[in-house]
């Protein structure tokens, strides 16, 4: 009795007499049925999962991709060829297929690395400062209050925070928390 290659092989030249003829489906993919004749038969892992070894048996052998991180194309190898979302947002997906659930932290917040995985990463502009723009990437994008003004706020989302100094009151410096 001829004897199948088992699921996450395949053999394509008729007359095989060993084993080792079964060539292993490649990183990126795997083949859950026996006696494959074919690499055809073998399934790219999903956009948002990667397999890194050889000769996969089954769709659960594909990784999602860690959240923070995204990749578009099927059939990923490579747990690197899993993108890290850019400074200035974050995404909280296990398996993400897609870089639009990559998500811009909030006016008044900054993340200035990449890879965030939760809102909680972005960090708020510190009290005597803002910034009115979705995305931001670094501290130096919160702008502090003018001089005669100043802001308690943290995290604070406009420049209408900034409170003029009362009467008999002045302050010299930009960024000013009290």
């Amino acid at each position: 009795n001829c004897i199948a290659c088992t699921a996450g092989r395949y053999v394509v030249a008729s007359g095989s007499d060993d084993a080792s003829d079964c060539a292993a489906c490649v990183a990126g993919r795997y083949s859950s049925v026996s006696g494959s004749s074919s690499a055809d038969d073998c399934i790219a892992c999903v956009a948002g999962q990667y397999v890194d070894v050889t000769g996969s048996d089954e769709a659960s052998d594909c990784i999602d991709c860690v959240a923070g991180t995204y990749v578009e194309g099927s059939g990923s190898s490579l747990e690197s060829q899993c993108t890290a979302c850019e400074s200035g947002k974050y995404s909280s997906v296990l398996g993400s297929a897609s870089e639009s659930n990559c998500i811009d932290c909030v006016a008044g917040k900054y993340v200035d690395v990449a890879g965030s995985d939760s809102s909680t990463d972005c960090i708020d502009c510190v009290a005597g400062t803002y910034v009115e723009a979705v995305g931001s990437d670094s501290s130096s994008d919160c702008i502090g209050c003018v001089a005669g003004r100043y802001s308690t706020v943290v995290g604070s989302a406009a420049g209408a925070n900034c409170i003029a100094c009362t009467a008999g009151r002045y302050v010299v410096a930009s960024g000013s928390d009290d």
